[in-house]
């Protein structure tokens, strides 16, 4: 999985998920940061409409539009309906960006709501999660899922030559059932998810701005071991990506993955300094 991360609680937060193209969030400094990468970028998904997450959605859109790049690729941008503060932005936009050579379209997404990214043997879309932050502004988390095939459990314990057969007799639809894999899941801004939106998922992308329950004020964000109960009881594949963290600890990021080592995961943990440019193979 190729994507470019960057996140700084209150500053800026933005993911580039390379595979399928997507922007989650748009802090400020995303064009900066990609530079002609923004003319990759097919689908932006928003979590929620706080400045930090929302700010770079200005320069994204000029940049596509006025840059050295392909300016006729569409551009949609999905967010919380019923976000007054990216309803504001939208109304901003309609009025100051009268000339642009692509089309434009903002979604209004609710939790369960599905947006198709691959047709064909192995669909890919994004489902939309509910999500807490804050009482005045609605929140999304988004997982990116596939469609796959599996033997049905009453097939799994053939022989690999017995499985052949049956396919090459035209059965495989009789022994194969689909199922939906996570291959990512980001939370956005959020006390700690519930292990049951991103179950099984191969990656989470879990905010942890604190290190300890006593340094917050106000039950918005999760914690660092917050972020890693709930990739444990989701029962993470692969990888725990920890990012939103206070710039206040700083000092303190290899103290904490010398611990977070200690704890012997079944999963790998990546923490996102805050404030630096993260690219992720």
């Amino acid at each position: 999985m190729k994507a470019i991360v960057y996140s700084k609680a209150l500053y800026s937060t933005w993911i580039y998920y390379a595979p399928d193209r997507i922007l989650f969030d748009c802090g400020e400094g995303v064009s900066s940061f990609l530079e002609n990468k923004v003319f990759a970028i097919k689908h932006v998904f928003l979590s929620h409409g706080h400045a930090d997450h929302i700010s770079g959605l200005m320069g994204l859109i000029n940049i596509r539009n006025n840059a050295m790049g392909d300016t006729e690729k569409e551009l949609r941008v999905y967010y919380p309906e019923g976000s007054y503060f990216v309803s504001e932005l939208i109304r901003y936009f309609g009025r100051t960006n009268r000339d642009l050579q692509y089309d434009l379209e903002w979604v209004p997404v609710q939790p369960g709501d599905r947006v198709h990214l691959l047709e064909g043997r192995h669909a890919r879309f994004i489902e939309a999660f509910p999500t807490v932050h804050s009482r005045s502004e609605p929140s999304l988390g988004y997982n990116v899922a596939e469609v796959r095939r599996r033997l049905k459990p009453e097939f799994r314990d053939l022989k690999q030559g017995d499985i052949v057969r049956l396919v090459r007799e035209g059965k495989k639809e009789e022994i194969t059932e689909e199922y939906v894999q996570f291959l990512f899941s980001f939370g956005g801004d959020s006390v700690p998810l519930h292990p049951h939106h991103v179950r099984g998922t191969e990656v989470l992308c879990h905010e942890a701005t604190f290190l300890a329950d006593e340094d917050r004020k106000e039950y918005k964000h999760a914690t660092v071991l917050e972020a890693i109960e709930v990739a444990l009881k989701a029962g993470v594949q692969k990888e725990l990506w920890i990012l939103h963290l206070s710039s206040r600890y700083r000092r303190d990021m290899a103290l904490v993955e010398k611990d977070i080592e200690k704890m012997k995961l079944p999963f790998r943990v990546r923490l996102i300094p805050p404030g630096e440019l993260v690219e992720i193979e």
